[in-house]
């Protein structure tokens, strides 16, 4: 017969080992079973099944770095967050694209809605190395980084749509459209945001107006005016450029003319046909016919006066003789 006192250090001991299963994070349970003649037996505890954490919603430290930066909201956070797990091949391009563009942002959170839906649609485009004619065009007209980067963004986007001849073709009218404008940063930036919005399919071309500006040699208001013109009536500039030169061939300031025709032209009025300029000589012969009229009419007159004078001094005279006769009458009478 098992000893009093074992028996009771063998309970404790299993009583132990149940309290560590139930309060062990495995979560098994232990055994225990005794036999006559005081043999007993116990099992341990069960290797627990490893269970594979949701990652749903975990947010991705970069991505939650940069909309803390930001100060995001966190529901446009959870949203970037499971767009950009579409996109692990470009993510550090996107990212770092994002930063460029929200830093420049008056809502930070409105335009990180936009370019979400730009990347749930396969429209944006993250960070890309400038291309070496994006760089040359900045150079020559002291374009800033964002404006680069926007136009760099915009030729990426036309080579990924097999579209690089109209890459070109953007950017061989839009130094065009610089090289006539006052503010070259500003221009670019409002062009090439069309241009990436799709406001425009193109930029029109100002071929025929440089040849407008050379012929009529416009100064540099004027240059301006007939681009600003030739841009806001891209779908008819061909009719309008016929326009302007009517109104230029009938005026003696071409410059002055332009500008002051730009605003209606622009908002798309109709302009009175120009009353024609007389060609050289035309007139001159006419005026000299006045003009001799009038030499005649003056020598006339100094005619006339001269007359009047000269029968006034005649009279005069005459009265003078006859009063003198008249007073040596008298004194012979007298004496």
């Amino acid at each position: 017969m098992m000893n009093p006192m074992m028996m009771a250090m063998m309970q404790q001991m299993q009583q132990q080992m149940m309290k560590q299963a139930q309060g062990g994070s495995n979560g098994a349970s232990s055994t225990s079973g005794g036999g006559s003649g005081g043999g007993s037996g116990g099992g341990g505890p069960s290797k627990p099944k490893k269970v594979e954490p949701d990652d749903d919603d975990t947010i991705d430290p970069e991505i939650q770095e940069l909309c803390d930066y930001f100060n995001i909201e966190d529901r446009w956070v959870k949203r970037l967050n499971e767009t950009m797990k579409k996109r692990q091949d470009t993510k550090a391009a996107d990212i770092e694209k994002l930063y460029e563009t929200l830093e420049r942002a008056r809502s930070p959170t409105g335009l990180l809605t936009v370019k979400i839906g730009e990347m749930e649609s396969g429209r944006f485009v993250g960070k890309v190395k400038p291309d070496k004619d994006v760089e040359r065009l900045a150079r020559k007209f002291k374009l800033d980084d964002p404006v680069a980067s926007r136009l760099t963004e915009l030729l990426h986007r036309r080579k990924t749509e097999n579209e690089v001849e109209r890459g070109q073709k953007d950017l061989v009218t839009l130094e065009q459209h610089l090289r006539f404008c006052k503010r070259a940063n500003a221009m670019a930036t409002l062009l090439v945001g069309k241009l990436l919005e799709g406001e425009i399919d193109e930029l029109p071309d100002l071929t025929e107006a440089e040849k407008v500006m050379d012929k009529y040699k416009l100064d540099e208001d004027a240059k301006s005016k007939l681009r600003e013109i030739v841009e806001k009536r891209s779908a008819d500039h061909a009719e309008v450029l016929v326009t302007v030169k009517k109104h230029l061939d009938c005026c003696a300031n071409p410059s002055s003319m332009l500008c002051k025709i730009a605003r209606p032209l622009i908002d798309n009025e109709n302009l009175p046909d120009p009353t024609p300029r007389p060609s050289k000589g035309e007139g001159k012969g006419k005026d000299k016919d006045k003009d001799g009229g009038r030499d005649k009419d003056k020598d006339k007159e100094r005619d006339r006066d001269r007359d009047r004078r000269d029968r006034s001094r005649s009279r005069r005279r005459r009265d003078r003789s006859r009063s003198r006769s008249r007073s040596r009458s008298r004194r012979r009478r007298d004496d």
